[in-house]
């Protein structure tokens, strides 16, 4: 039932194809596109939420919610663009991709896991995730 309770939040879904030659994980992570300190800086005072998704083939496997504002992860990304543009924003220029994984939010104490399989069916899909992050859903997760 929704509670009237509006969320703003920025989504950040990882799909895995399993007959994909390249051997990817899902690992919690995810990307801001075209990233400034301004963005940042908006992202910051609007006190978001992340939400990270990881898909095996398209099927949901888990989703996470943490604060936006959390120190390990948004060091993360001001850490890429202090490197990128160590005196600030440049007009028209851009980090192309601000990067993320769950090591970044894997300590945070706000951290919920949404929506996990439960342990029968994530034991199906323990090839297709991080061995830490499996660690995490794991202990989350009932059964």
């Amino acid at each position: 039932m929704f509670s009237g309770k509006s969320l703003q939040c920025e989504a950040k879904p990882k799909n895995i194809i399993s007959s994909s030659n390249k051997k990817r994980k899902l690992d919690g992570s995810g990307n801001f596109t075209d990233y400034t300190h301004k963005r940042l800086d908006k992202d910051l005072r609007n006190d978001l939420q992340m939400l990270v998704s990881g898909f095996v083939d398209g099927k949901l496997i888990y989703i996470l919610e943490f604060p936006f504002n959390y120190t390990d992860f948004k060091n993360r990304l001001k850490e890429q663009l202090n490197k990128k543009f160590p005196k600030g924003d440049r007009e028209g220029f851009y980090l192309r991709s601000a990067n993320f994984n769950y090591k970044h939010f894997e300590n945070c104490s706000e951290l919920k896991i949404i929506y996990c399989l439960d342990k029968n069916d994530l034991e199906v899909y323990k090839n297709f995730i991080q061995k830490n992050l499996l660690e995490i859903l794991f202990k989350g997760v009932s059964k």
